[in-house]
């Protein structure tokens, strides 16, 4: 479900609904799956129609030491202006504790191979820093 609480000049003021799909492994050395979706404007005032289908693959390659090597690009096509969204992902990241708390610390790199219109990217580059915190609903599956 897609909410609308961009502002009209910068969203589409249209709430959003589809099914989603996801499978993946896990183990010690990786991670790999993906999440498909596909999404309809149900509500709202926007003059822009929403048939968005969106495609993410990822796998994360966890060497040791706290280092990860991922990719995860996001691929989406707008039925509705026949655009396709295609990067191609890299990012590598290292956990580690400072104070007694872990942070995760990432660079994250996107090609666009296609992508909307001309004033979309061509490349994205990102950096992230993230605190570990508990996941207090994993608690729920143990």
């Amino acid at each position: 479900m897609t909410v609308p609480t961009a502002n009209k000049a910068l969203g589409t003021d249209k709430w959003a609904l589809g099914p989603g799909f996801q499978l993946g492994k896990v183990t010690k050395k990786y991670v790999i799956g993906g999440f498909a979706n596909h999404q309809w404007d149900i509500a709202g005032s926007g003059d822009t129609e929403i048939n968005l289908t969106t495609v993410q693959f990822f796998g994360v390659y966890l060497p040791s030491g706290g280092w990860a090597i991922a990719s995860s690009p996001i691929m989406s096509f707008n039925h509705e202006t026949d655009d396709w969204t295609i990067p191609v992902n890299f990012a590598v990241s290292k956990t580690t504790k400072l104070n007694g708390r872990p942070w995760k610390f990432a660079v994250e790199m996107n090609y666009y191979v296609d992508q909307p219109d001309l004033y979309g990217p061509e490349w994205m580059i990102g950096f992230i820093v993230t605190p570990v915190v508990t996941n207090k609903m994993a608690e729920w599956f143990r």
